[in-house]
C-alpha cells in the first residue's frame, strides 16, 4: 500500500513537471523574438607570394663555347617577386646541380654550373640596388623601410635576382637540364 501511494505521487509530480514545461514552451513561443544579423565580411590575402618575373636562360650553346656568364643585370638573369606585409623576414635559399646533365640517357657528359644571388628590398626591381648574398642563402627584410608613410603601403616587393655561368666544353649535341630550386620561407 505504502509503494503504491509512493508510485501515484511520483507518477503525479511528472505529470506536473510535464505540464508545467508545456505551459513554460508555449509561453515562450507567444513572446516577440527579435534576431539581430551581422553582415560580415572578410577578406584575406595570403601572407606571402612569389611569382617568377623571368627565367634564368642560358639560351642555345655551341659545342667548345667555353665559359658562358648570365651577370647581374643581363637580360637573362632569372628574376623573382616576392610579395608580402612589410614587416615580415624572409629566409632565401637557392639550390641547384653542380652540372646540367643531358636529358638522353646515353650521353655521359655534364655542363658545369655556378649560380649566384640577389636581391633588392627597396620594392623596386632595379638591380643597381641589389645586395649579393655572400652564400646561396640568407635572411632578408622584406623591405628597407619599415616604417608604413600610409596603409596603402602595407605590402612591399622583395626582388631576388639569379645568374651565374656554365661551362660548355666537347659535349655531344644535346639538351642538357637541372633542377634549380628557390625556396623561400618566412617568420
Amino acid at each position: 500500500m505504502m509503494w503504491e501511494a509512493m508510485l501515484q505521487i511520483s507518477q503525479l509530480a511528472s505529470i506536473m513537471i510535464k505540464v508545467l514545461a508545456f505551459i513554460l514552451l508555449n509561453m515562450m513561443a507567444l513572446l516577440p523574438i527579435q534576431a539581430q544579423f551581422i553582415n560580415l565580411q572578410l577578406s584575406i590575402d595570403a601572407e606571402l607570394t612569389a611569382t617568377v618575373e623571368q627565367p634564368l636562360d642560358f639560351g642555345t650553346q655551341l659545342t667548345n663555347s667555353g665559359r658562358v656568364e648570365i651577370g647581374l643585370g643581363d637580360v637573362n638573369m632569372g628574376i623573382f617577386s616576392i610579395r608580402a606585409f612589410r614587416t615580415q623576414n624572409v629566409y632565401i635559399e637557392l639550390s641547384y646541380p653542380p652540372a646540367l646533365r643531358p636529358s638522353s640517357p646515353e650521353i655521359s657528359a655534364q655542363i658545369p654550373l655556378d649560380l649566384d644571388i640577389a636581391y633588392n628590398n627597396s620594392g623596386t626591381n632595379n638591380v643597381d640596388n641589389a645586395q649579393p648574398l655572400t652564400s646561396e642563402s640568407g635572411f632578408i627584410a622584406i623591405s628597407e623601410n619599415t616604417q608604413a608613410a600610409t596603409n596603402s603601403d602595407i605590402w612591399k616587393q622583395l626582388y631576388i635576382y639569379v645568374y651565374g655561368a656554365i661551362e660548355v666544353g666537347n659535349i655531344p649535341n644535346g639538351i642538357y637540364t637541372g633542377d634549380i630550386v628557390l625556396t623561400v620561407d618566412f617568420d
